[in-house]
């Protein structure tokens, strides 16, 4: 939201300097963005008198102009304007000016040859109109200009300021430049000087046909007002509209589009003028107030806008109709075929208020935000329709000598009866005490609070109603404190009891409250599950991953549209759904590392994924993350600047981390995945339960987005990996003491078929040689040219010991041919040793 300082200060009597001002805006809650002074544009800019022009002798297009500006000599300039001429009066950019919207310094140069000393400036130059067809001639702007040699910022309307806010969603009425007068008067007990409304709604109903209620609902207003006899060819009084709106960055268009955006910037209730003549000839035949209707768009309907772009319309959107016909996009832009322009003589004067769900939706789909959408999102109250509708008539009837033939809307506006309980107890409970005395706006303390020599105290029933009475609230009382009216044009926001409290600690100033921490303080501990996630990330870090945060909305995916979970009213297209998984974020991730330059990019995300099954939504805690290249310090171990982890050292690494939370895995052949390697894939099992995958990308994707075949990614449910690490007998680490006698260790190879996995043989290991069997490890696998076809070579390396005393050979031989006789059994294993 931007506004005119100058035009504030005829609001609102200020007595601060801008600096000031906007700390007090900023400290209410409407942060400052920006303060541009617009002097800056015309600093060292006078008014010069051309008395001379000649042609540049060593140039065609170029003159050499003598120009008085009240000094003793006359300035040299060159100018290549096409309409310089002698005996006018110009725009001199004297030397030493810098031009800030060009961005150019002035100085004394040699062009072709000849000296120059300063610059012939268009309007264009200075940032006052985006385009001009050449320098400016003051005499064709009016009589009245400057003397010669004086400044021009006055004469140009540039001795002002800028102010842009960042208005918050709950803030409507900071929309307005009336509304932040409002709020000035108040936080700075300034007077207040708003212009007056009409309230008189002496409009008359008509039924308006709305095929759909999503865009006008029940409590929403619509109103016409047809006014003829517009003269719209020139301002018949001075030029404060269209100065005031293009300060703020509204281009002027012709006086009844000005006056209409003049008025949405002072009341932020923005309108719309049809052009009565272009709907005539669009419809053919005299329009009819039956005829206007509100509907949804029709799938690859087409319309021209003001803008002169042509948008297909869709059954998401909601149009403006007369006779069927669509002549606006509601609550964001007109029709080209219905504008208003020089020639118009009557309009039909469009004052509503629409659905801010559906407005932002229209915005979206056309991607367009308005100066009026942006008004209509933000919400705006039905009682401001009428009186401001009533001030846009007048003020074309004034100016334009418009006559106002008839006045419609589709409903009365109810007046704002609704009360609001407010109780004093509840205000001290929640906002605590004042720290100190201090003097508010419009308020009369009585003699105990002034003298009282407490350092803290309540705020008081006095102070209480004149801050609210500040806002425009009136207060009646009751036992408990006051039933509080709200006005029309903060009735959007204050709607409960804790929002007028929130209103007076805003208005005194948080920092003027005691702060009064929980006694005793705490300190506050980390659960188990808390600690779990801590460990895996310190782990995580060891490995050399780095965690990344990706966005849980995503665009609609391309298939299995069905099976996505739309949010409702999403800001953008891309972030619509909700996603149902990770990993696509993590390969782009890579994807953008690896064409960065980087060998090397290792990954991880504590994030959570979303489904609808059984009807029901399902929210899922995963670890997820992606493995490509290599990641190290040097590069002389390095044989290529390719070479990435191998399947089993990429597997490695989740292990080591899931290690460090004392997680036992089990990998089991992964049935079917469309991103994994069909061949290279594997089911993360823990306490028997299915928890995740890991494995190699699948070979398309890798070749779609140009990453190695060494790239590896894993998800795991980080809810079933919690619940195991945190089970009793994991998580209370029990005492175990260090083996004082040796242990023996034993080798068997073996030959058997590739449906029996490794981690098979080594639980039937295992399980046949306890209670003497410590540990049993895979040291070995083959697969060459002497094994049969379909059959694989494993070797296994076994450590016997017994806690309390040596062993011996007697005693570990008839467990170890246990052992190969199980194997031999079930597995029809052929043993080499």
């Amino acid at each position: 939201m931007k506004l005119s300082f100058s035009w504030l200060q005829e609001l609102v009597q200020l007595t601060k300097p801008i600096t000031e001002l906007t700390e007090s805006l900023s400290m209410a809650g409407f942060e400052v963005e920006e303060v541009t002074d617009l002097s800056v544009q015309a600093q060292g800019v006078v008014v010069g008198y051309v008395k001379k022009v000649e042609p540049h002798p060593n140039s065609t297009k170029l003159n050499i102009c003598s120009v008085d500006i009240g000094g003793s000599d006359l300035l040299q300039i060159v100018c290549g304007a096409k309409n310089v001429k002698a005996n006018i009066h110009v725009l001199v950019a004297t030397v030493g000016s810098v031009l800030s919207s060009i961005p150019v310094t002035i100085k004394e140069s040699t062009i072709r040859g000849i000296k120059s000393q300063g610059m012939i400036c268009a309007l264009s130059e200075l940032g006052i109109e985006s385009k001009s067809e050449g320098i400016e001639n003051l005499e064709n702007r009016g009589d009245k200009f400057p003397n010669i040699g004086e400044s021009v910022i006055k004469y140009l309307n540039l001795d002002d300021s800028i102010i842009e806010l960042a208005i918050t969603a709950n803030r409507p009425d900071g929309m307005s430049i009336v509304g932040i007068a409002r709020e000035i008067s108040t936080i700075t007990d300034s007077k207040l000087t708003i212009p007056e409304l009409d309230y008189n709604s002496d409009f008359e109903l008509f039924d308006l046909d709305i095929s759909n209620s999503d865009c006008l609902s029940e409590n929403r207003l619509y109103s016409l007002t047809l006014i003829n006899n517009i003269d719209n060819t020139k301002y018949h009084s001075n030029q404060i509209i269209k100065n005031r709106i293009e300060k703020i960055g509204i281009n002027s268009i012709n006086p009844i589009v000005d006056i209409t955006n003049y008025i949405m910037l002072e009341q932020g209730q923005p309108l719309h003028a049809f052009d009565n003549g272009l709907l005539k000839d669009l419809i053919g035949r005299d329009v009819l107030m039956s005829d206007f209707g509100i509907r949804r768009g029709i799938q690859g309907e087409s319309f021209e806008a003001l803008n002169d772009k042509i948008y297909k319309l869709n059954e998401n959107m909601h149009v403006i109709t007369c006779s069927n016909i669509p002549i606006a996009i509601a609550g964001v832009i007109g029709g080209k075929s219905t504008a208003v322009t020089s020639k118009t003589t009557s309009i039909w004067l469009e004052c509503a208020v629409f659905s801010p769900i559906s407005v932002r939706n229209n915005s979206r789909e056309i991607g367009l935000r308005t100066e009026s959408s942006s008004r209509f999102e933000k919400g705006i109250p039905n009682q401001n329709v009428f009186p401001v509708a009533n001030r846009v008539t007048k003020m074309i009837s004034d100016i334009l000598r418009g006559k106002i033939i008839s006045k419609y809307a589709n409903k009365k506006t109810r007046e704002n009866t609704n009360k609001i309980k407010l109780r004093s107890n509840r205000i001290h409970k929640i906002l605590g005490q004042i720290k100190e005395y201090k003097i508010i706006p419009n308020i009369k303390l009585n003699e105990q609070c002034v003298t009282t020599t407490s350092p803290l105290r309540y705020i008081n029933d006095n102070e209480i109603v004149g801050l609210l009475t500040s806002l425009g609230c009136n207060l009646e009382r009751n036992n408990e404190g006051w039933d509080v009216v709200i006005p029309p044009y903060r009735s959007l926001d204050l709607t409960r009891e804790i929002d007028l409290i929130e209103e007076l600690a805003r208005l005194i100033g948080y920092d003027n409250f005691d702060a009064k921490l929980p006694e005793p303080l705490q300190p506050g501990v980390l659960n188990p599950h808390e600690k779990v996630i801590r460990r895996l990330r310190h782990s995580f870090a060891c490995q050399g991953f780095q965690e990344v945060v990706t966005s849980s909305l995503v665009s609609p995916p391309s298939k299995e549209i069905s099976k996505s979970i739309p949010i409702a009213n999403p800001l953008l297209i891309e972030a619509s759904h909700l996603r149902r998984s990770i990993w696509p974020e993590h390969v782009e991730i890579l994807k953008r590392n690896i064409s960065s330059g980087s060998h090397g990019c290792w990954i991880y995300e504590v994030g959570k994924i979303y489904n609808y099954i059984n009807d029901k939504y399902e929210e899922t805690l995963l670890l997820s993350g992606a493995i490509t290249g290599q990641r190290a310090l040097g590069k002389w171990q390095k044989r290529d600047k390719n070479d990435g982890l191998d399947y089993y050292q990429a597997r490695g690494k989740l292990t080591q981390v899931l290690q460090s939370i004392s997680i036992n895995e089990i990998d089991k052949k992964l049935d079917r995945s469309n991103h994994l390697h069909p061949g290279r894939s594997t089911s993360i099992f823990i306490e028997g339960k299915n928890c995740g995958s890991f494995g190699q990308i699948h070979p398309q994707i890798a070749e779609d987005n140009g990453l190695s075949m060494e790239t590896y990614i894993y998800e795991i449910d980080l809810e079933k990996v919690i619940m195991a690490s945190t089970r009793r007998n994991v998580w209370v680490k029990s005492f175990k003491e260090f083996p004082t006698v040796p242990s023996m260790e034993r080798d068997i190879a073996l030959v058997h078929s590739k449906e029996y996995s490794s981690k098979d043989i080594l639980n039937l290991i295992k399980k046949t040689g306890s209670p003497l069997l410590e540990e049993a490890e895979l040291i070995d696998k083959y697969a060459g040219d002497n094994i049969p076809k379909g059959s694989i070579s494993h070797a296994f390396r076994i450590r016997y010991r017994d806690k309390k005393k040596t062993l011996k050979e007697e005693e570990i031989n008839p467990v170890h041919e246990k052992i190969r006789k199980a194997l031999v059994s079930k597995f029809k294993a052929e043993l080499r040793s």
